[in-house]
């Protein structure tokens, strides 16, 4: 498949020698900044695994043949038997981002799964990063039932260290009808206001202080069907204070463990709204069964 993103045709296609393997590894020194090369995945694990049922896509810039995104995924077994596919990795590099390569790199990781034969596509991301909860609830149609506290211990990337990586795990069920119409924009997000007309509770509250918002305390006890959990706007604009941040971070661990593993919510949309000057954003949770939410069966719509 090609597009063409800014005047440049970039190739998104499977991996073709041992070479191209490995500029997925170097790409993934760009993507994340990672500063030690034990954090990355070998060349040779991506060849066994593309080559045994697995998938290995990457993006490359036709003229020049620089990869500038992949993704990567293998065949899993859950806990109760389910055959499914893991996506292990999704990257582009600085460049290209917020540019549509990330959406088509999944577009056709889905294609690949669904010729499989199978229904399920999973991967884990950090719930405070606005932008990929923005990508996987709100423009792909992922739900999340449970949350990890420090799935991967320290990742020495500039991005993760020094901080606990705790984990979503993004569950993308694709031959549901919530995914569908998601990918046709069908389903929009609601607005708060309709949020909290339909009963929606928030649990977090949040303050400002110096334009950086800070969590100031939640409510564990809240029992509506509806609730709704603020992140941060932008968290690499926290990383000048480390008290505010894994204020953030802790806060919400406890926040995300009981309404998701203790309560069994489960996030199935996300908002983005300007509130008196300030960009705020809320994963919606609904307290209903996973059959219902995969038929699209939400009450705002």
């Amino acid at each position: 498949m090609e597009v063409v993103i800014d005047g440049r045709v970039i190739e998104v296609r499977r991996l073709k020698d041992p070479e191209e393997y490995r500029m997925v590894t170097e790409t993934e020194v760009s993507v994340w900044g990672v500063m030690d090369y034990t954090s990355v995945v070998a060349h040779h694990v991506l060849i066994a695994a593309d080559r045994r049922g697995g998938l290995v896509l990457g993006a490359f810039e036709k003229d020049t043949g620089r990869m500038v995104g992949f993704v990567f995924g293998f065949p899993a077994i859950s806990p109760d038997g389910r055959l499914y596919h893991y996506s292990h990795m999704t990257g582009v590099v600085p460049e290209y981002r917020y540019k549509g390569l990330g959406y088509i790199l999944k577009l056709m990781q889905r294609e690949y799964v669904l010729k499989q034969g199978l229904d399920l596509i999973a991967w884990t991301y950090d719930p405070l990063q606005s932008p990929n909860a923005r990508f996987n609830i709100g423009k792909l149609g992922v739900v999340v039932r449970k949350f990890y506290i420090n799935y991967y211990g320290e990742l020495r990337d500039s991005i993760n260290i020094g901080m606990p990586t705790d984990r979503f795990e993004a569950e993308w069920w694709i031959k549901s009808k919530l995914v569908e119409d998601k990918l046709k924009g069908l389903l929009k997000p609601p607005t708060l206001d309709t949020l909290i007309k339909l009963g929606g509770e928030v649990v977090t509250n949040v303050e400002f202080s110096n334009n950086l918002p800070v969590l100031t305390n939640y409510n564990l006890d809240i029992n509506s069907k509806l609730v709704l959990i603020e992140i941060p706007e932008d968290l690499s604009k926290l990383r000048s204070d480390n008290n505010l941040l894994l204020k953030w971070r802790l806060g919400l661990r406890e926040v995300f463990n009981r309404y998701l593993n203790e309560l069994n919510y489960v996030v199935v949309e996300f908002v983005s709204e300007f509130v008196g000057g300030f960009r705020r954003n809320y994963y919606v949770l609904l307290r209903e069964g996973l059959e219902r939410i995969l038929s699209g069966e939400l009450p705002w719509k």
